[in-house]
């Protein structure tokens, strides 16, 4: 029974139900900014607080997405409980789940997998002291495994079929693509409950019997379904035509032309019905009649134009199916099939061949990866696809199970899921919250059917199956910005293309209590106007650059506007910063068009790269020195590192060197110079430091570590210093303290050797992988984010800007000889080996077509995503060509609100979808497409920019002091430069001080040092090594960091009872899960010391206290002894309220050791400190503070000040 809903709850009725309902499996349809989270917490919560039947924290599983959501989970949930806590002290319930905490098993899938593979690791073939390898060293592994499992391949028996399977999938060079596709079909299978399974059943799609035909085949009613749409939308499209020419001032001679067309086309699907053989002969066939003669001022030219258009389109639907289907008879294909059986065989037995060796390997070393963990987990919890008896413990221990962001999950994880959950829809214990319409990960091998399986299953009421919920109040947007996004989306998103219907129940409600204003949705088309021979060319520029310059500029004249955005905490409007504003693209490849032109307008601008790492000019030129140093004799590397700023040779010299041997190698050319030495000076010392360097670094390769030797480049050459003064040199020292960082992970492995990194690196290549960028900047940057709408997910901003919305789809995979299918398995060309000419085989065509599906949905989605994102402002950019043909594809007659499936799944870009559904805008009068117009409450705005009207940005200018002329008065120039200022004291003061710095002057002075600390104080020169950068040191921590780290302890100290030793721990981890504290600072606070605490007096006084402030902090002006006022920084570290009086307690990590009288100490020390605290609180909250108190962790000691 779900509890009746207060009149004064802020929750919607949908949100209530989902918070409270139980009794069957539920899934939760929860759309963008509808409050998911706060819903899946909240439902926690109130289990374990339900007075009637509650239950434990360790009694719910919840498996989230991140590391970052479970340890928000985590930490919200322990503050509920908290809460819970004060309100019912006498609640034994509520204590124990406060403590039970810790052990809730709120993390990822993954997490929970390695947990119960670590429990009973025994079960299994594996070291229960396993560790995870990391993606590097299985990379490694996986490489060399490759490698051993082709070449053993080529020599063994039957290596006529593996020849024959690499001739159908390499090039006649490297067999390389034969490695990607073995690791693809590998990894695909690893998803899968059985992959070995479902790698067996691989074959049997081409193991054709004799007897069969076309029609027999698994896939053909999906194929035959896809023509037949194809067929209908033909027909559709005659209809259109046949309507315009029956107007009164249409074609009329053509109405007979599209009764006959019709009747072809109905003939065809009839043909299609009856078998493929049918169809194949009639296709190949079929005749179209002469289009009738349309005589001028017959009939309006306008209508006879696009009645014509209709026909042409309908006839290019027929013939593309005729074209892509029928060019090669039935039997033809089906021999086709035969043939490639055998092939397909060989491939799996490779990829099983590979498995085992790879899995052999990680359990001889005690290697598990993360597919392992999911892998060992199901056979732990499995027992012959029913739960076992430790999976039956896990039903009994968990009341409920919670999945967040259901949609991205996979059948292996949905398989493991099913073994821990109670019941079954109807009566089960499993709830799933998400939003398939921004299920977006399909390429790492989610599978959003799952969703849709269960949403199309499940119903409001759960009568006879699982409850669904739909939750579509939006708390995030704009009115407008999601009006708009509606009216997109009911017109694009359908079941068949889109895999979902975009209905009342997916539309978007807004709840966000934002002012009235009109704020449409901008659609920016950017296009370079057609000129006369005779008229000036613009400037060639691509896509992306005008786009940028277009999007800096709208942001540099917002700026220059201010332009007020809303702010939530307080309710009120305030400027627009450069942190609100994101500009957004599918995928990064024209971040550097838009740095440059960003860069230009002057608008910072951040972008995190998820590729152009190695690409990276810095990188290249350390990875060419690690190539000479592991070996000399490579031409190309060794130019570039003699060219390279701190060896600095130039072209005259590059070829002054090759003329000293022009036929050996260009180190046998260098060999050869330095012999003859008949060379100037500053070359002779160039090639000096050059040879002397490298004969280091070799020798420090051989007896050294790979990160050592780094490093010693690094100090040798000042290569990181000069990065840094180079332009983006915060991003370039970034980059280089990554490849360091790379080369430590690399060691951890089993793996070693400056050869070996080198080849896994051109391996990476070789295959197209690279990495990300470092990264260089921190969140609170006030600057413009450049991100991916992937990156984005789970993101808002008030202003977001979708660039590239015009740019064409990523159709790479299908210009790829294979694809891969959950439901079909592989799909591949045949494949001629004398030849190589490819021809597109039946399974290859049915697969083709319903992947193309599945891409324009995800596609569709990640639009989804990209809208949503925005908070109050959104602009859709897009450059484009041909703006005239442009507008002439968007004109449709269709009346209906969803668009034809013919032109929505034709669509190649955002934009083709965008143009189609705004077009139809009564806002749209500016692109004058004509056609139907589609009423709708929504705004936009919609502009045509002309590339000319695109000023160029003039690049900022340095300021420029203006210089006295030449004939000026030297007496007043002199006389200005020995101006005395007659508060000169004060100016060397600072201006703002720390509470600390004045501690330490107090603590000078007292040591006879001169007054003015600041002015003369100087450490005394002392002779270091040269210093190491804390990126590339092992980090000790020093006195000052465990300070920092002990008092953000006390800062997040429950108080509301005492903790023992083990609940400290806990609370340790708990912050290092939070990212409150690193590892290492967790490590530095020993918990002893605060149980100590817990059992002083001032902590009982403490946790006693109705009122506790704590990290106070404050900014104060203060005149000091002379008059002047400095402002005065510093953080009190706790304030209590005790009998309506406020002490102030500061928590001090000093070492005590040979002080003598440690009170006295103490107080000489702090006592200016603790003076100032109390000025600064008392004149700025106006409460009298009654006691001052030290409390020394050394010591365990509280001392008055």
């Amino acid at each position: 029974m779900i509890p009746e809903k207060p009149n004064d709850a802020t929750w919607t009725d949908e949100q209530w139900q989902a918070i409270w309902a139980k009794g069957q499996d539920m899934l939760v349809s929860a759309a963008a900014g509808s409050g998911k989270t706060a819903v899946l917490i909240n439902r926690m919560i109130e289990k374990v607080l339900d007075e009637h039947d509650p239950i434990s924290v360790d009694e719910l599983l919840v498996v989230t997405f991140t590391n970052a959501s479970a340890a928000e989970m985590r930490h919200r949930m322990s503050a509920a409980l908290e809460q819970a806590v004060t309100a019912q002290p006498e609640s034994v319930h509520l204590k124990k789940q406060l403590r039970l905490i810790n052990k809730a098993q709120i993390s990822t899938l993954h997490s929970f997998c390695l947990q119960v593979v670590k429990q009973y690791a025994y079960l299994l073939e594996i070291d229960p002291g396993f560790r995870i390898a990391g993606d590097t060293e299985a990379a490694l592994l996986r490489d060399d495994i490759m490698e051993a499992v082709l070449e053993s391949a080529y020599e063994g028996e039957g290596r006529e079929k593996v020849y024959r399977l690499a001739d159908s999938f390499t090039s006649d060079r490297s067999d390389q693509a034969m490695e990607i596709l073995l690791g693809k079909l590998y990894d695909y299978s690893r998803v899968h409950p059985e992959p070995e399974a479902w790698l067996e059943q691989l074959p049997t799609l081409y193991d054709v019997p004799g007897h069969a035909t076309i029609d027999d085949l698994p896939f053909m009613e999906d194929l035959k379904m896809t023509i037949r749409h194809s067929f209908e939308a033909a027909l559709a499209l005659l209809d259109e035509g046949w309507e315009l020419a029956t107007r009164p001032e249409g074609p009329a001679v053509l109405e007979e032309n599209f009764r006959m067309d019709a009747t072809l086309i109905r003939a065809a699907i009839d043909a299609l019905d009856e078998s493929w053989a049918s169809l194949h002969a009639y296709a190949r066939n079929i005749k179209w009649e002469r289009l009738a003669s349309v005589k001028k001022d017959s009939c309006d030219p306008q209508l006879a134009e696009e009645a014509k258009a209709r026909r042409n389109e309908a006839k290019k639907l027929f013939n593309d199916v005729k074209e892509g289907y029928f060019t090669r008879a039935p039997e033809r294909l089906l021999a086709e099939m035969r043939e490639m059986a055998p092939l397909m065989r060989t491939l799996v037995d490779l990829t099983k061949r590979f498995a085992e060796e790879y899995k052999a390997l990680k359990i001889d070393r005690g290697l598990v990866d993360f597919s392992d963990l999911e892998h060992y987990a199901l056979e732990i919890l499995s027992d012959g696809g029913e739960p076992s008896a430790i999976a039956q413990d896990y039903r009994t221990r968990f009341k409920e199970v919670l999945v967040d962001e259901y949609q991205d999950t996979n059948m292996l994880q949905e398989t493991i899921l099913g073994l821990v959950k109670s019941g079954s829809e109807q009566d089960g214990n499993l709830f799933m919250v998400g939003d398939v319409k921004q299920s977006i990960y399909r390429f790492r091998l989610a599978e959003p059917m799952l969703f849709l399986g269960k949403y199309s299953r499940f119903s409001r009421e759960a009568d006879e199956t699982g409850l669904r919920i739909d939750l579509n109040a939006n708390f995030r947007s704009r009115k407008e910005v999601l009006d708009g996004t509606n009216y997109i989306f009911s017109q694009i998103m359908g079941e068949r293309v889109g895999e979902i219907s975009y209905d009342e129940d997916a539309a978007l409600k807004p709840k966000a209590p934002y002012p009235e204003e009109d704020v449409p949705i901008h659609l920016t088309l950017i296009h370079e106007p057609e000129t006369e021979e005779e008229e000036e060319v613009p400037v060639d520029m691509d896509k992306s650059q005008w786009e940028a310059r277009w999007i800096a500029q709208k942001i540099r004249h917002m700026m220059d506007a201010g332009t007020l955005v809303h702010d939530p905490w307080s309710g009120k409007e305030r400027p627009l910063e450069y942190r609100d504003i994101v500009v957004l693209m599918r995928s990064m490849t024209w971040s550097g068009d838009f740095s440059d032109e960003f860069k230009m307008a002057g608008v910072p601008l951040y972008a995190e790269l998820s590729g152009g790492y190695f690409d990276a000019l810095e990188v290249m030129i350390m990875l060419n020195t690690l190539r000479v140093i592991d070996n000399p004799y490579q031409d190309i590397p060794l130019a570039a590192v003699l060219r390279a700023p701190f060896f600095g040779l130039q072209e005259n010299e590059l070829a002054a060197i090759r003329l000293a041997d022009a036929k050996g190698t260009f180190y046998d050319a260098l060999k050869a110079f330095i012999r003859i030495g008949t060379m100037d000076e500053a070359t002779r010392l160039k090639l000096a430091r050059f040879t002397n360097s490298l004969r280091t670094w070799r020798d420090l390769a051989r007896r050294g570590s790979l990160s050592e030797l780094i490093w010693k480049v690094y100090l040798d050459t000042n290569y990181y210093e000069m990065t840094g003064a180079m332009s983006n040199g915060k991003q370039r020292q970034a980059n280089l303290r990554a490849l360091h960082d790379r080369a430590l992970e690399y060691e951890k492995t089993a793996f070693r050797g400056l050869f070996r990194f080198l080849r896994f690196i051109d391996r990476m290549r070789e295959r197209g992988d690279d990495l990300g960028t470092a990264k260089s900047l921190s969140e609170k940057e006030n600057v413009v984010r450049l991100m991916t709408v992937h990156k984005s997910k789970g993101l808002e901003f008030p202003v977001v800007f979708f660039a590239g919305t015009g740019r064409p789809f990523n159709e790479m995979d299908f210009h790829k000889p294979y694809l891969f299918d959950q439901q079909y398995g592989l799909a591949v060309k045949a494949v001629n080996p004398d030849t190589r000419i490819e021809y597109t085989s039946l399974p290859y065509l049915a697969v083709k077509e319903m992947k193309q599906l599945q891409m324009k949905a995800e596609e569709m989605r990640v639009l989804y995503v990209a809208m949503t994102r925005a908070k109050e402002k959104l602009y859709l950019t897009a450059s484009v060509k041909d703006i005239d043909r442009l507008l002439e594809k968007w004109k449709t007659s269709s009346g209906d609100v969803l668009l034809p499936d013919f032109k929505r799944s034709r669509a190649k870009s955002y934009l083709d979808w965008i143009g189609l559904a705004v077009s139809r805008h009564p806002d749209a009068e500016a692109l004058h497409v004509g056609g139907e117009v589609l009423d709708h409450h929504s705004r936009f705005h919609i502009d045509i920019v002309e590339t000319v009207s695109l000023e160029e940005p003039q690049p900022l200018l340095e300021a420029q002091q203006d210089r006295p002329e030449a004939e000026a008065d030297a007496a007043l120039i002199r006389s200005r430069f020995d101006f005395a200022y007659p508060h000169q004291a004060a100016v060397e003061k600072r201006s703002k001080q720390s509470v600390t710095e004045m501690k330490r002057l107090q603590l000078l002075q007292r040591s006879d040092e001169p007054e003015s600390f600041i002015q003369n104080y100087q450490p005394k020169a002392q002779k270091k090594a040269p210093h190491r950068p804390d990126f590339l040191m092992d980090r000790k921590l020093s006195a000052a960091d465990i300070g920092t780290a002990v008092h953000t302890v006390m800062q997040h100290l429950p108080l509301e009872r005492q903790l023992d030793l083990d609940e400290i721990r806990q609370f340790l981890d708990e912050l290092t899960g939070r990212e409150i504290l690193t590892k290492e600072e967790a490590q530095a606070v020993k918990p002893e010391q605060v149980e100590a605490f817990f059992h002083s007096t001032i902590a009982q006084r403490l946790m006693n206290a109705k009122d506790v402030r704590r990290e106070v902090p404050f900014t104060y002006a203060r005149a000091d002894e002379d008059g002047d006022h400095q402002i005065v920084q510093g953080i009190v570290d706790c304030l209590f309220k005790e009998n309506d009086e406020w002490i102030l307690l500061d928590y001090k990590t000093d070492q005590t050791r040979g002080m003598g009288n440690v009170q006295s100490a103490m107080k000489e020390r702090y006592s200016l400190q603790l003076s100032v605290y109390q000025e600064a609180v008392e004149a700025i909250l106006r409460i009298p503070i009654k006691q001052r108190v030290l409390y020394l962790f050394s010591t365990n000691e509280e001392v008055e000040v």
